[in-house]
Order: structure tokens, then C-alpha cells, then sequence
């Protein structure tokens, strides 16, 4: 089993492309028009991120050529960048691309793709840098963020121009303790964003002050987001996401208009769901 710093491994868990079940999970909860599911996992949280991606990139690639994934930095960069080495699928299918980034250097602390290529492409060389599709940080934020832009169309397989957007397989999203995910901070003017689907950053309320993020257009596109809630102190803001519905915190309006919704959470952090918070989807 994939033990990670600070999360348990479980002795009996493989990995498959089928769901893995855990005994202690309350039931699957449905909300807003994007169906959801909220899984309490004890404290497996680590792994069931982990069989997730590794579910539904093994799904996708029975499907079609190419599993498009959007990843995210903090807990959620450390918990993936450890483990990822040891799930069973073929990298060299898989496109990785960042939620946000900082505009620093990547071997900055700061820097997202830089914890993706210290604790995974320098500690296992076989897994291929080239699936990792990182933010051109040497230039402004603006600039990055339209050449990011770019760079994910021409992924997909849109013209210059394009104003479809693109739909990514799988999004992996964090829960900061004031509920923004990405660099979708609270009251920010981009929460607001129609337009841009990558956007600059110059004064995030959170240091480094400049970075690029994914916009709701391009978020609320996916087929899946999926959040991770890891330790009591993420308690208060689940409960306000989950059970009040506080559409004031950015994580809040994530709601994919033709995917769906998953929240993984440790007991600490859904200590303050009970019931069944949520109502069923809309079509």
C-alpha cells in the first residue's frame, strides 16, 4: 500500500479501477445541479485521493487516448506528488496540468510544479516529466496566464481563438481555511471572472502575491472535481460548504455544470456533518 508523510497507509488496500470501499464512509450525498459525494474516510484520506485518481484515469483511458488532470498545490501537492509513482496506470497517456501556480522560480518553496519535481520526477526518473504541462513562470502574471491559457487549448486540440473550453477529466482542488480553492480567493474580483479562463493574479491575500489561476469557466467544465478535507481544523468550513451552503466561499461555487462533485474527508474534518445536509440533483 502508498504510505505518505502523515497519512496512514492501509494494510489491505489495492488499488483497482473500481471504487475501493471503506466500511466507516457515511452515504453518498447529492447537492446543488452537479451531483455530489461526500465520503468520510477515517483517516485514509491520502489513499482515497490517490485511488481516485488512479479510478478515473484508468476509466478515461479506456475511453479515449489521453487523461487530462488539473492538480493543485499544498497538502494536496504533497499527498500526490509522494504517492502518485505507485498507481497503476500509464503515465505516458496522462497530461498534468496546475489549478494555480505561484510566479516564483521552481525551485522556490512556494512553487507548486516544484514539489511535483522534487518529490516525484527527481525521486522516480521513470515517470515521465513530459506529462507535466507547468506554468512559464518567468514571465509576469499576466503574461503567464495567456500563455497558459495557450498552452491548455493547444493540449486539447483548439485553434488559437478557440472559445470553447475545455473539459478536463479530472480536477484535484484543496479547501484552504478561508474556503478558496485554487487561487479563488474569498470577496476577490475573480470569483467574478466570465471570461478568462486562466487568470493573473497581482495581489493574492495569500503570499506570494502573484500567480495564475483557473477561473470557474474553465473549473465548472470538468467532468469531476474533487476535493480533499484533511485534519479538524477544516471542520468549521466543511460545515459551512456542505451543510450551510455559504455561497461567499469560493469552494462553494465550484458546481461542474455536466460532471460531478466528491468530497473526501478524515473523521476530524466532518466532524460537523450530520444527515444527509444536501438535496438531490437537478437535472
Amino acid at each position: 500500500p502508498i504510505s505518505v508523510i502523515g497519512c496512514p497507509p492501509l494494510p489491505s488496500l489495492i488499488y483497482s479501477t473500481n471504487l475501493v470501499n471503506f466500511s466507516c464512509r457515511k452515504p453518498a450525498l447529492k447537492m446543488s445541479t452537479a451531483p455530489l459525494d461526500f465520503y468520510q474516510v477515517g483517516d485514509a484520506v491520502c489513499d482515497e485521493l490517490l485511488g481516485l485518481l488512479e479510478k478515473y484515469a484508468n476509466e478515461t483511458l479506456a475511453k479515449q487516448d489521453t487523461f487530462r488532470v488539473g492538480v493543485s498545490g499544498g497538502s494536496v501537492a504533497t499527498i500526490l506528488a509522494e504517492g502518485m509513482h505507485d498507481l497503476r496506470s500509464d503515465f505516458s497517456k496522462w497530461q498534468i496540468f496546475f489549478c494555480d501556480e505561484r510566479i516564483v522560480p521552481e525551485d522556490d518553496k512556494e512553487s507548486t510544479y516544484g514539489v511535483y519535481k522534487r518529490d516525484l520526477l527527481d525521486n522516480y526518473p521513470k515517470f515521465p516529466k513530459s506529462a507535466f504541462f507547468p506554468v512559464n513562470c518567468k514571465l509576469s502574471a499576466t503574461d503567464a496566464a495567456i500563455d497558459y491559457e495557450k498552452t491548455i487549448r493547444k493540449a486539447f486540440g483548439q485553434k488559437e481563438g478557440s472559445t470553447e473550453i475545455p473539459s478536463f477529466d479530472l480536477l484535484i482542488l484543496g479547501i484552504g481555511p478561508d474556503g478558496h480553492t485554487a487561487s479563488l480567493f474569498p470577496e476577490h474580483p475573480l470569483l467574478d471572472e466570465k471570461t478568462l479562463l486562466i487568470a493573473p493574479i497581482e495581489n493574492s491575500p495569500k503570499p506570494p502575491p502573484k500567480r495564475v489561476t483557473m477561473t470557474y469557466p474553465l473549473i465548472n467544465q470538468a467532468k469531476v472535481c474533487l476535493f480533499g478535507a484533511q485534519g479538524a481544523g477544516k471542520a468549521q468550513i466543511l460545515k459551512r460548504i456542505l451543510v450551510d451552503k455559504d455561497q461567499s466561499l469560493p469552494v462553494a461555487r465550484v458546481n461542474p455544470t455536466k460532471g460531478r462533485l466528491i468530497f473526501v474527508a478524515c473523521d476530524g474534518a466532518a466532524s460537523l456533518i450530520e444527515g444527509n445536509p444536501s438535496r438531490e440533483a437537478k437535472p
